[in-house]
C-alpha cells in the first residue's frame, strides 16, 4: 500500500478512537488480526459465557473458534437452525452473556455507532445487557458522518447481507436500498449509539484492515 495512503488511513482511525473515546466509549488500534484476536481472548478471560452476533467480521478472524477452544461456553445462532426454539433462545441468551462479540455497520469519525437490524437481537445486545461488549471493525467501516453511514448501510452492508440470506429484496437485484416493502426485509431497525449507554461497558476494536462489509 503507498505510505501516504497508509498515512491517511492512520489519521482517520486515531481521530476516529480519540472521538469514540470522548464519547465514553473504550477504543483499541490493532495493526494486526493476532493483536486483536489475542485482545479478545484477553477480554474473555474472565467470562465463561460468549454471544456471537451474526457477524461475518469476527468469524473472518476465527475468534469463535479460539474461545471454545478456551473452554468458553458459546451462544452463537449461526450453528442453529433458523427459525426454531432452540435459535430463538440462543439469541435470548446471547442478551445477558459474560461477553458480547458482534461488529458494526458504521462507526463515524464523530464516535457514533450506526447499525442497522432485522430481528433487533444484535443491536439489543449491544447496547444493554452483556457484561461487556466489543465491536471489531475494520478501517473500511469508518465514515465521516452519520449520513455517511447510512449510505454506507444501504449501499453496501443492506445488499451485501440480504444477498449472503438469500433474502428476495430489491436491493439484491439492484446493488442499493430502495426501502423496500417486502417480507423478505432485513432493514427493520436503525440503531445510533451517540455516546456510550449507561450501566454498558463497550469496546471498539479497530483493525488497520478492510474487513467484513
Amino acid at each position: 500500500m503507498d505510505e501516504f495512503v497508509k498515512t491517511h488511513n492512520r489519521v482517520v482511525i486515531d481521530k476516529t478512537i480519540d472521538a469514540l473515546r470522548k464519547n465514553g466509549f473504550g477504543a483499541r488500534f490493532f495493526g494486526s488480526r493476532e493483536e486483536l484476536s489475542a485482545f479478545v481472548l484477553e477480554m474473555a478471560q474472565d467470562c465463561e459465557t460468549v454471544g456471537v452476533a451474526g457477524t461475518h467480521t469476527v468469524r473472518a478472524l476465527g475468534i469463535p473458534s479460539m474461545l471454545e477452544n478456551a473452554g468458553k461456553t458459546l451462544y452463537d445462532h449461526w450453528k442453529l437452525t433458523p427459525g426454531t426454539p432452540e435459535e430463538l433462545a440462543c439469541r435470548k441468551k446471547q442478551l445477558t452473556a459474560d461477553l458480547f462479540l458482534t461488529s458494526a455497520n458504521a462507526v463515524t469519525m464523530m464516535g457514533e455507532i450506526v447499525n442497522r437490524d432485522g430481528a433487533g437481537n444484535r443491536v439489543n445486545a449491544m447496547t444493554f445487557g452483556p457484561g461487556k461488549v466489543v465491536i471489531v471493525i475494520g478501517r473500511n467501516k469508518i465514515t465521516p458522518d452519520i449520513d455517511a453511514a447510512i449510505l454506507r448501510i444501504e449501499g453496501l452492508s443492506a445488499p451485501v447481507r440480504a444477498t449472503s440470506l438469500k433474502r428476495k429484496t430489491p436491493c439484491v437485484s439492484l446493488g442499493h436500498c430502495v426501502d423496500c416493502d417486502t417480507t423478505d426485509r432485513i432493514c427493520r431497525i436503525t440503531s445510533i449509539l451517540h455516546k456510550q449507554p449507561m450501566m454498558s461497558n463497550i469496546t471498539v476494536a479497530v483493525l488497520d484492515e478492510e474487513l467484513g462489509y
